[in-house]
């Protein structure tokens, strides 16, 4: 299983660098067009950023506002809305250093008509971080991020009526190290740590008989998220408008943003990261 994807990553890898070859658009790795995902930078004024995963636009320079595109999609499918807003500005930005700070959230729901079942979910996120530019080749960024998760729940399968709800707390460290090897190509190695994290807790009632009005209640812990951790190195290709961001390590599951973490076991302790996205 490891070695199949490992042969993924290489593959998007020799494609990624082949089209760089031929391409004869000017690559964009400046000091003005700089990473935005793990770093303190973000998008200058009227600029846009359309990708797989966000779509961000720069409302004046240092001051970004961004949606995620996933849990549209999901809404789409389960016939949801789910809105979510995020605003990260570069607080400072001066020679070498950068600032910044992000806050955000992502709403939802999902019912099901069969079961009567609804969920409805909440994730506060907030982020600091910062960008050290070493030389015109490297740079070194470091942050921190905390994710608020609620979880409420109801069914009525039968006769049954359960009722619940779910809480978690991640508090999540980076660093990213990027060495620009190229205009176009630039290596990257990301670490990402829980130094501390709530067990999810789950809290219920169900009733036994709708007659009597019996309940039982459920409180539950269990699942420690805690010294969860990934070595993600990977490559970011980048020319006139397109760029590619591939990277493949070991350990938990992160998914970028949201500050989510699955378990290693979910996907093997394969860790990926992957996205698509064009600048205008």
């Amino acid at each position: 299983m490891r070695q199949v994807h490992w042969h993924i990553f290489l593959v998007a890898v020799l494609c990624a660098a082949t089209w760089a070859r031929s391409s004869s658009a000017r690559a964009y790795h400046t000091d003005k067009i700089r990473l935005l995902d793990s770093t303190a930078y973000s998008l200058p004024r009227r600029d846009v950023r359309v990708g797989l995963m966000k779509i961000s636009y720069g409302i004046i320079d240092q001051l970004q506002i961004s949606t995620y595109t996933m849990p549209w999609l999901l809404g789409l499918i389960l016939e949801e809305v789910a809105p979510n807003l995020e605003l990260k500005s570069t607080f400072y930005d001066r020679r070498r250093l950068a600032l910044s700070a992000s806050f955000g959230f992502v709403e939802g729901a999902y019912q099901d008509a069969l079961t009567k079942t609804e969920v409805r979910y909440l994730l506060f996120i907030a982020k600091l971080a910062s960008s050290v530019r070493l030389n015109s080749r490297l740079r070194v960024h470091i942050g921190g991020q905390y994710t608020g998760t609620d979880f409420v729940g109801d069914s009525e399968p039968a006769d049954t009526d359960l009722r619940g709800a779910a809480v978690v707390y991640l508090l999540q460290l980076w660093g990213m190290f990027e060495w620009r090897l190229s205009r176009v190509v630039a290596l990257t190695l990301t670490l990402r740590w829980v130094p501390w994290a709530s067990d999810v807790l789950v809290r219920g009632e169900v009733a036994i008989d709708p007659n009597t009005g019996a309940t039982v209640g459920i409180n539950v812990e269990f699942v420690d998220l805690t010294n969860a951790y990934a070595i993600i190195p990977g490559f970011v290709f980048s020319w006139k408008r397109a760029n590619i961001r591939v990277g493949v390590g070991y350990g938990n599951f992160f998914i970028e943003g949201f500050g989510l973490v699955a378990p290693a076991s979910a996907l093997h302790n394969i860790s990926p990261e992957f996205d698509v996205f064009v600048r205008f």
